[in-house]
């Protein structure tokens, strides 16, 4: 029953409509059921990452290999308990345009799931996936070579018309906006940087507007693309999106309301750009966590039902949720060591208090100038045990006060003359009212000298 109400009354052989009406369902709700769309979207995986961890010697896998797999496998488990109907991925798949073997083996096996289980997946190329050079081939061409039935590689451009189990949606995909491309035309070949970047800007803002226009408002329809936005709001991970050397669009040229939903990838922090508004542009942000920048953000991916409504002012209305994934923990411990403290006692005593289970973690230890007794690392690395690794355990040195000396000009008064010499002087303070007396008494001695030798 349930799968019969998931598929679109037009495509159910003839004994089902009839079953259907039979049952007298309502019109509204079978309406609902039919006319229902539920999207994965995620991005930003970069498998291969070997950052924070070490080899598996039973394995002769770095540790971290494990990490990426198990999130991608979270991902993909609630795609096939949720029977989802179409799965979008916004780019950065890879580490690098190169991957091993055993990085594609990985994401391979979890494309095998999706086919087995008829969901179609939309694989964008990201700045990662890309290679350096006009031409060649990215790290998820081979998934397109192969014709793989329902996975769709984006590496150009492209509008899409997908079948799912519960009926079309169409697909607008923009790949990493490289400049590869465009210098290889004439126009371009000798502009400055900065001009082909805004012409870049321009091309992807046109194109994004020419896909709008060619769309069947009476289809539901998504705009999945691996790109920087002005309003977005980065993480500590990566940063190469910077305006003045990468394309950035603003917000209004990707929110066009003809799209029901916008899934994007390249900003690791998962944020909806047009909260509120319609339509949701949203960054799912990255799988797993690649550096502490990243410590306090959850991780995760989108889960969008697009559904008709007749509030709505195109018929449909769009909601999504993030999910989060079990992503390694980061840990920071921060403590601060004072004059006369034992650092290593410190230390340990910090450890025995933070939740290091199973975490990436580092140890950021003050100490105060001038301090010389060493830190038991042994101690330390004991205490840190229960981490999954440790990043590092660094000391910073408090600066060297310098103390400014008070300037003592000509014109000075010979009483604030002596409190600046005095104030630069700190062996001199207990001895201040003493030095002041002396000096205003030489001081009187010498005018009434001086007058002496005047009236004479």
């Amino acid at each position: 029953m349930k799968t019969l109400l998931r598929c679109k009354l037009r495509d159910l052989p003839k004994f089902a409509t009839l079953f259907l009406i039979n049952l007298r369902i309502e019109p509204s709700l079978l309406k609902q059921c039919i006319m229902a769309l539920t999207i994965l979207h995620f991005a930003d995986l970069h498998l291969g990452v070997e950052n924070h961890g070490s080899l598996d010697p039973s394995t002769g896998l770095h540790s971290r290999v494990q990490d990426f797999a198990n999130t991608l496998e979270a991902v993909f488990d609630l795609a096939l308990e949720k029977a989802v109907d179409l799965v979008l991925f916004a780019g950065d798949m890879y580490k690098n345009c190169d991957p091993t073997p055993t990085h594609q083996r990985v994401l391979a096996h979890q494309l095998q799931r999706l086919q087995a289980a008829r969901i179609p997946i939309v694989l964008v190329v990201g700045n990662h996936d890309a290679p350096g050079a006009f031409g060649k081939a990215t790290s998820v061409d081979i998934f397109s070579t192969l014709q793989l039935e329902g996975t769709h590689v984006i590496r150009r451009p492209k509008f899409l018309h997908i079948e799912t189990a519960n009926g079309p949606v169409q697909v607008a995909g923009l790949p990493w906006p490289t400049r590869h491309a465009l210098l290889t035309r004439d126009e371009y070949r000798d502009r400055p940087l900065e001009e082909v970047r805004v012409a870049i800007q321009k091309i992807c803002a046109a194109q994004i507007d020419e896909y709008a226009r060619q769309l069947d408002p009476t289809l539901p329809s998504v705009l999945v693309a691996h790109l920087a936005a002005a309003d977005a709001i980065y993480s500590g991970g990566e940063r190469t999106a910077i305006i003045g050397q990468d394309p950035v669009l603003l917000t209004s040229a990707l929110a066009n309301p003809a799209y029901d939903y916008v899934a994007l990838g390249h900003i690791h922090k998962y944020q909806d750009l047009n909260r509120g508004q319609h339509p949701p542009v949203v960054y799912s942000g990255s799988l797993e966590r690649i550096d502490f920048g990243e410590e306090g953000e959850d991780k995760g991916f989108c889960l969008v039902h697009i559904a008709e409504d007749a509030t709505a002012p195109r018929g449909r209305a769009t909601t999504f949720e993030f999910m989060p994934v079990p992503a390694r923990r980061f840990a920071t411990i921060r403590l601060k060591v004072h004059a006369g403290q034992d650092a290593t006692e410190r230390i340990v005593a910090a450890c025995a208090k933070a939740d290091l289970a199973d975490a990436v973690v580092r140890v950021l230890y003050d100490l105060p100038a001038g301090y010389a007794t060493p830190v038991d690392l042994q101690q330390v690395r004991q205490a840190l045990e229960p981490a999954f690794h440790v990043a590092s355990i660094q000391p910073r040195f408090a600066p060297e006060v310098i103390q400014r000396r008070a300037e003592i000009s000509e014109e000075a008064e010979l009483g604030d003359a002596i409190d600046r010499y005095i104030d630069n002087s700190p062996d001199l303070q207990t001895h201040r009212a003493e030095l002041k007396n002396y000096a205003l008494h030489l001081e009187r001695e010498l005018e009434a000298g001086q007058r002496d030798e005047g009236d004479g």
